[in-house]
Order: C-alpha cells, then sequence, then structure tokens
C-alpha cells in the first residue's frame, strides 16, 4: 500500500495508513476523513463492519471498499452501507484515482439538523439520488462548515435545539449570500414561513421529506439559480 500512499500524495492528497481496524475507527471518532480505502473485513474486527457504522462515526466519509481478484467478492450490506464504489486488487491505479476524484468532488449540500434519526435518511435518500451531503448536528458547527467549504445549498431544520433559526439563517446567509438555504420545518411552524422567506430562505419544506424527488429537483434550481417557479412551501397545503 505504500507506493498507492505516495501516488495519492503527490497529487496532494493527506493520507493516512493503518494496519488495524480498531485503530482505523479511533480515528475515524477523533478526526475528519473523506475516504476510507478498506476491504470488507477490517484488521483486528470480528466479521464484515458496518461501514454505515463508521459514517455514522464520521459524516464525511465515502467508503472505497476493496476486493482481491480471484477471492469470492463480498458483497453483503452493501446497499444498506451506502458504499460508493468497490475497486479489485491489484489496482487499476488510473481508475483508482479518477474514482476518488468523482467522490471528492465538492459537496454542494449541507444538512443541519440534531436529529440523527432523520438526517441520516435524509443524506441516504440524496445519495441514492447521486448528490452527495455533509452533516452539521448544531450550530457552531453548521456555521464552521459554511465558513469554510462552498456550499450551493444548505437544508436547514427549524427544531434545531437551542437556537432561533430566524438568526441562524441571517447567519448563514450573512457569510454565505450566494448560498441557498431550504428550511425544513414542521406543520405546527407555519406561521414563520413567510418570515423564513423574507429573511431569504429559497423556499421551505414541510417533515416529514416524503417527496425526494421535488426537494431533489429544488436542490437542483437551487444550484443553478435559476428558479422556475416563485419561492413558496413545497405542498400547497398541510393536507397535501
Amino acid at each position: 500500500m505504500e507506493p498507492l500512499k505516495e501516488i495519492f500524495e503527490r497529487k496532494g492528497y493527506n493520507v493516512t495508513m493503518v494496519e488495524d481496524g480498531e485503530k482505523a475507527i479511533w480515528l475515524l471518532k477523533n478526526r475528519n476523513f473523506d475516504i476510507l480505502l478498506a476491504p470488507p473485513k477490517l484488521p483486528g474486527v470480528s466479521g464484515i463492519y458496518d461501514f454505515k457504522a463508521l459514517k455514522t462515526l464520521c459524516p464525511s466519509l465515502a467508503v472505497i471498499m476493496m476486493n482481491s481478484v480471484g477471492e469470492e467478492k463480498e458483497t453483503i450490506g452493501i446497499g444498506e452501507s451506502k458504499i460508493e464504489a468497490v475497486v479489485d486488487r491489484p489496482f487499476n491505479v488510473k481508475k483508482l484515482v479518477e474514482t476518488v476524484e468523482f467522490i471528492l468532488e465538492p459537496p454542494s449540500i449541507l444538512i443541519v439538523d440534531h436529529k440523527a434519526q432523520e438526517w441520516e435518511v435524509l443524506r441516504n435518500m440524496l445519495a441514492d439520488k447521486g448528490h452527495r451531503a455533509l452533516v452539521a448536528e448544531n450550530v457552531d458547527e453548521a456555521i464552521e462548515m459554511v465558513r469554510e467549504k462552498n456550499f450551493a445549498v444548505a437544508l436547514l431544520d427549524v427544531e434545531m435545539a437551542g437556537a432561533d433559526s430566524m438568526e441562524v439563517l441571517e447567519t448563514v446567509k450573512k457569510i454565505k449570500p450566494g448560498m441557498e438555504v431550504v428550511m425544513m420545518i414542521n406543520y405546527s411552524y407555519l406561521r414563520l414561513v413567510g418570515d423564513l422567506l423574507k429573511k431569504g430562505a429559497y423556499t421551505c419544506f414541510y417533515k416529514p421529506l416524503l417527496d425526494i424527488d421535488r426537494l431533489v429537483k429544488v436542490i437542483e434550481e437551487a444550484k443553478s439559480q435559476k428558479r422556475t417557479y416563485p419561492a413558496k412551501t413545497d405542498s400547497e397545503s398541510p393536507h397535501n
């Protein structure tokens, strides 16, 4: 693996190598990584590790799973774990580099939601539609990520714990005026819709987000900054 490390470092990537699965898990708990290149069975960890669990430890993580030519391919749980790619060893280096470069295209969506059970479902649905998203689970983390990265769209939960959604909206729009913000609201917050739109929200979506196709359409429109209809909530009435 050392030659592979050198190849990626020459291309400007920061590479960390570990030989033990427990060490890898510890690192993912304490540092942010963009990509994990790993076999189906992590050394030192019994069984096929749940890569979905690793993504919970490190929300920015994308997984490339390595299989060895001639060995039975491990496919258990690939769909459920949202593995981005599977590559064979020995590596086609050119193809592997292209895969990494594709995955590392800057994620254009930020999900700001403190409820893990909700943002995880939303992130996975977006991944199924070809959209990578990063997650911030609190306001401070969200603001830091907005400052550091160039997101096209933020999906902001009105119910962020301990925060005034109007204030958060104003803050992120002040930091990145060109970033569109889609507010995610429960029906009990309908009274805020008009004010949120006046403060610069692109539109409001009612939770739970059942119509993922419509959300993706709104995201793509926001990314292109070409609205095909006036800003409004995604439902004509609370009963839709």
